[in-house]
C-alpha cells in the first residue's frame, strides 16, 4: 500500500485507506485489503524489528520484508500493524497471497509472542446474524460449512461427521436449507452488496474486496464481537505452563516444578479415526509444523495419548484424549502461540465445537 507520510492511530490509518484507494492501492493487481488477526504479548514489537524493516507512523508500525514473485524475482512486500486493542494486533496489506505466504506467515510462525486470532465456532455464527440482520439484502456468494452438532441438528444422519463448500448466487438460502437438513454451520464466507464484498474465515483473516468505509465498519463491528472471546483464550492459553518455583525446606533451597495442565472439552464424542485424520491433516497442513510421538491408541472408548511438537518453535506437550476430551499438559518451552495454533488446528479438524480451557495446576515433585 502507498500510505502519506504521518503519524495514525488505527483508526485514522484507516480512514486513509478508505478515503483514497485509488491512491493507496495504486500498481497493485488485487484491488483489496486483507486484514490479520494476531494475539500478543510483551516482546511482539521486539521480534518485529529483528526480523523486518520497520517504520513507525505514530501508532502504526510499517514492516517490509522479502518475497519472490512468479517471476522469479526477489520483491518487497509491505504490511502494517496496529493495535485493535491490548494483546490484540491488526495487520493491514494489499499484498498477494503468495506474497503474505512468504513474508507475513513467518512474523507468527516462529514467534513465542505472536499467534494468528482464531474465532470460535460459535462467535462466527454470532458475527454471521450480525451481517445477515443488519442487511436484508446482503447475498452469499461461496461459503465453507462443517457439522457442529452442539450448533445446529439434522435431519439427514445427523451422526455423520460432513464439510460443505458452495458456490452460486443463492448461498442465503442454501445456509439455512444445509444447516436444517445436515446439521452445517459456517465457517468461512464471502458476502456480497451493492457497497460491499467482503470474506471472513475462522482463522482471523478478513478479505475486503471493496475498500470502503461501509466495508471498514462492518470489519469493526464484527471484531467487537469476539474479542472478549479470544482475549479470554489468550487468557488460559498463557496460564498453561510447566515453570520451577523456588521453595525453601529449612536451610535449602530447592526448586519445585510446577504444572498448570489445560484441557479441550469436545463437542461430541471423538472416534480413534477422527483422531488418526486430525494427526495426518495437522502434517499436510502448509500452516501448521505439529509432530506427534510415542503415539498410543486403543479403539472402541477412545484412549489416545502422544507426545507433541511444535517444530517451529521448539515447544513440547503431552496430550491425552477420550472421545470426550484432551488433556494438555506442558513439558518444554511451551508458550501461548503453540498452544493457540494447537486449539486452531483442533476447531478447524476435529471438531468446530472444542473449547480450550485451564484444567488444573500441581506441583510435579
Amino acid at each position: 500500500m502507498h500510505i502519506p507520510e504521518g503519524q495514525y492511530n488505527l483508526k485514522e490509518f484507516c480512514r486513509v485507506i478508505f478515503d483514497s484507494p485509488e491512491s493507496v492501492l495504486e500498481g497493485y493487481h488485487g484491488q483489496r485489503i486483507k486484514s490479520f488477526l494476531y494475539l500478543s504479548d510483551d516482546g511482539w514489537g521486539d521480534y518485529l524489528d529483528q526480523h523486518y524493516e520497520t517504520e513507525n507512523l505514530g501508532e502504526i508500525t510499517k514492516f517490509v520484508g522479502e518475497y519472490t514473485n512468479r517471476k522469479g524475482a526477489e520483491q518487497p512486500a509491505k504490511f502494517y500493524v496496529g493495535e485493535y486493542k491490548d494483546d490484540l494486533q491488526m495487520v493491514l496489506t494489499a499484498e498477494t497471497e503468495e506474497a503474505i505466504r512468504q513474508a507475513l506467515r513467518p512474523v507468527s510462525e516462529h514467534s513465542d509472542s505472536l499467534s494468528p486470532m482464531p474465532i470460535m465456532t460459535e462467535d462466527f455464527q454470532t458475527m454471521n446474524e450480525i451481517v445477515l440482520s443488519s442487511y436484508d439484502d446482503m447475498r452469499i456468494s461461496e461459503f465453507k460449512s462443517k457439522r457442529v452438532p452442539s450448533l445446529a441438528d439434522a435431519r439427514t444422519r445427523p451422526d455423520v461427521d460432513r464439510e460443505i463448500e458452495y458456490k452460486g448466487i443463492d448461498g442465503r438460502d442454501r445456509l439455512d436449507e444445509f444447516r436444517e437438513e445436515y446439521g452445517v454451520v459456517p465457517t468461512r464466507i464471502q458476502y456480497e452488496h451493492e457497497n460491499v464484498s467482503i470474506r471472513i474465515d475462522t482463522s482471523g483473516k478478513f478479505t475486503l474486496e471493496t475498500v470502503n468505509q461501509e466495508s471498514f465498519n462492518i470489519l469493526f463491528e464484527l471484531l467487537s464481537e469476539v474479542v472478549v472471546n479470544v482475549l479470554e483464550l489468550l487468557d488460559v492459553a498463557n496460564q498453561i505452563k510447566f515453570e520451577k518455583r523456588e521453595v525453601e525446606p529449612g536451610n535449602l533451597k530447592i526448586q519445585v516444578p510446577e504444572v498448570s495442565s489445560g484441557e479441550i472439552d469436545f463437542d461430541h464424542p471423538v472416534t480413534l479415526m477422527q483422531a488418526e485424520s486430525f494427526i495426518r491433516g495437522t502434517k499436510n497442513s502448509d500452516d501448521l509444523n505439529f509432530s506427534f510421538t510415542d503415539v498410543t491408541k486403543q479403539a472402541g472408548s477412545l484412549d489416545f495419548s502422544a507426545q507433541v511438537t511444535d517444530e517451529n518453535r521448539g515447544s513440547l506437550f503431552n496430550v491425552s484424549a477420550t472421545e470426550e476430551s484432551m488433556r494438555i499438559v506442558p513439558k518444554h518451552n511451551c508458550s501461548f502461540p503453540s498452544l493457540v495454533e494447537f486449539y486452531l488446528a483442533v476447531i478447524q479438524m476435529l471438531d468446530g465445537g472444542a473449547k480450550m480451557k485451564l484444567y488444573e495446576s500441581q506441583t510435579a515433585a
